[in-house]
């Protein structure tokens, strides 16, 4: 067992320099063409090798010299939002864009412990990946970067991540064994309608009046439709019509969010949906187009990966809390990685005292101290992970027993010396065959 959040506690004023540096470059979407020159030059200054992804992703891989095994990927996103910055730091960003999610944190951590993972290498087997992904906040950097091969070559066996959490003080980790965060599909629904004098709604086609019943027929599909052991919510953030109070408006436009953890509940209310949809435009004679403009599926934290995992820093030198069941409303497309390799996502929780603002919120601060222990939490989970879980080849060829000839045992044990510990179980897997 290797510990290292004692360890992480030595490089906090390398984290906040970072931190502090990425905070003051904040950049939205896709392009992040400072925040990518900032993490490359990082990473080549430690003489790693950087491969770029598309637009602005990029990934770094450090190989363990015990010998060859799996491969763990930790992810960092690096994208910020588009808001004036209102916290008074004196390091705050003074642009129209700020890191008001933490992401800044996030890719400070990733990029500490390549440093870390670097000078550890002769001590753990296998090789970590790690990703640093653009437009989270737009569901749009993990799908480009799965698309251009970060998955691949080689290829992820496992994979990790971690978030900011302000529900708590720093000193203590969340996680879920199952769904940690909703999916998200965001839509818009245009109504368009016949215009005409208030007066005499009775010769027009109120657009209004369309929106008004879309409004109550989404809701009453939570309320009336959904399990109610299942968790989901629908909630329209934007509505805009007409401009007089005695003109009935062609036109009406509604914005909206539906999520949920349970992917078939999120199918059936989309089709629901859509089904209201068609009916109200035969009962209002309203023309009517809803359009799923963003999605991302739940997050799905693999339940024997994270309990390992939550195993290992148990087991650590780890002396903050630990809390189970953790889910959250807001979404993640980490989902999307989570679809294609099992996956482990954490929240650190950092919440300054007398800072009671939200993620996402202008005046929103983070607690600095949460980054030695996130740093120790991803080096201790990818350490001990790929030196206990190294032998990929029984997996691979699905078998608990070799016979073998007294030659072939010796070419295997030569083998198995030569790359992995002679103080492994390995040898125990064979006996014996008649030459």
């Amino acid at each position: 067992m290797t510990n290292y959040f004692k360890e992480a506690l030595e490089y906090k004023d390398e984290l906040i320099e970072k931190r502090r540096a990425l905070h003051q470059i904040p950049e939205v979407g896709l392009d992040l063409p400072k925040t990518k020159a900032y993490i490359k030059g990082e990473l080549e200054g430690l003489g790693l090798e950087v491969k770029e992804y598309g637009t602005s992703g990029l990934s770094t891989i450090i190989q363990g010299e015990k010998g060859k095994g799996k491969c763990i990927m930790i992810r960092a996103d690096m994208d910020a939002l588009p808001m004036n910055e209102e916290s008074g730091l004196p390091f705050a960003s003074t642009g129209n864009t700020a890191h008001t999610c933490g992401h800044d944190l996030h890719s400070s951590i990733a990029l500490t412990a390549a440093k870390v993972l670097l000078k550890e290498k002769a001590n753990f087997k296998g090789t970590v990946k790690i990703m640093f992904q653009p437009a989270e906040e737009i569901f749009a950097g993990s799908k480009m970067m799965i698309e251009n091969g970060v998955l691949e070559n080689p290829q992820v066996d496992r994979a990790l991540a971690l978030h900011t959490a302000l529900d708590r003080e720093t000193g203590s980790i969340c996680y879920n064994e199952g769904y940690f965060a909703t999916s998200s599909d965001n839509f818009k629904i245009t109504i368009k309608g016949k215009g005409g004098h208030g007066a005499y709604p009775h010769t027009t086609i109120d657009p209004i009046h369309v929106a008004v019943n879309i409004y109550t027929n989404f809701l009453e599909l939570i309320a009336r439709e959904c399990p109610p052991q299942e968790t989901s919510t629908l909630t329209f953030g934007m509505l805009s019509a007409g401009s007089n109070s005695n003109i009935i408006p062609d036109l009406a436009e509604m914005q909206g969010t539906l999520r949920a953890y349970n992917p078939e509940v999120r199918n059936k209310l989309k089709s629901r949906m859509l089904e209201i949809i068609e009916g109200l435009k035969i009962s209002t004679k309203a023309e009517i187009n809803i359009d799923f403009f963003t999605g991302v599926p739940s997050l799905y934290s693999d339940p024997e990966f994270t309990r390992e995992i939550v195993d290992y820093i148990k087991n650590s030198d780890f002396d903050g809390e630990f809390i189970p069941d953790t889910k959250i409303m807001a979404s993640e497309d980490m989902a999307l990685v989570a679809e294609k390799v099992p996956t482990a996502y954490f929240s650190v929780n950092c919440k300054l005292p007398g800072n009671n603002f939200s993620h996402h919120n202008p005046g929103v601060n983070f607690d600095e101290n949460m980054m030695p222990i996130g740093l120790g939490l991803m080096l201790t989970a990818v350490v001990n992970w790929l030196n206990n879980n190294w032998f990929a080849l029984k997996k691979a060829l699905r078998f608990d027993h070799f016979a073998l000839t007294s030659k072939a045992l010796i070419s295997w044990s030569n083998f198995y010396r030569s790359v992995y510990d002679s103080n492994s179980s390995f040898m125990g897997c064979f006996f014996f065959a008649p030459e």
